[in-house]
């Protein structure tokens, strides 16, 4: 008799478990549903601007010559552009003497930016020189590619003009445009 009442109970045992898995399903109760699949996150790395060409320009209506940077895909955010003595013309990286013609000098620093290809080759011209078109500008030479930043030094025929005058850089999407004040 007990074996008797051992299956009869594993029996019905049996049956509330199929019931208890079964039923809610069919009665609108809890559903188990299958983990949708996990994929790897992928970080998203910035696109880093890829300096790809210089050119430069006289505005004689704004006494001002133009050095334009052509970036690709957008101009980096950050630049700074500045009055330097010679002692300042200093490689990037090195700290080797940079020599630029001029009788006063800009420098022009891109932050988060590149002037070469995934291979190392340069993308843009290391030295322009002679410029033609402009007034005031000699020479626009590198002064370095190096840990995502460059830079440019920008050679002047005439002295730099005071503290209280100085050049200015200006974004337009894919190019930086730095004016030079002329006389």
């Amino acid at each position: 008799m007990r074996m008797a009442h051992a299956i009869s109970g594993a029996t019905v045992a049996l049956v509330l478990g199929l019931l208890f898995v079964a039923v809610p399903a069919r009665a609108g109760g809890p559903t188990v549903t299958p983990a949708a699949p996990v994929s790897p996150v992928t970080p998203v790395t910035p696109v880093t601007p890829v300096l790809t060409g210089i050119s430069a320009a006289h505005a004689a209506s704004a006494r001002v010559d133009l050095v334009r940077f052509h970036f690709q895909p957008a101009a980096p955010a950050e630049v700074t552009v500045q009055y330097v003595p010679a002692s300042e013309l200093l490689q990037d990286g090195s700290g080797l003497p940079v020599a630029v013609r001029g009788r006063s000098f800009v420098k022009v620093v891109f932050r988060n930016a590149a002037a070469h290809d995934e291979e190392g080759r340069a993308t843009a011209p290391r030295n322009l020189f002679p410029v033609r078109a402009t007034t005031n500008v000699v020479q626009v030479r590198s002064g370095g590619d190096f840990e995502g930043v460059v830079t440019y030094f920008i050679g002047l025929r005439q002295p730099a003009p005071g503290p209280q005058v100085q050049p200015t850089a200006q974004h337009t999407g894919t190019s930086v445009i730095v004016a030079i004040p002329t006389r």
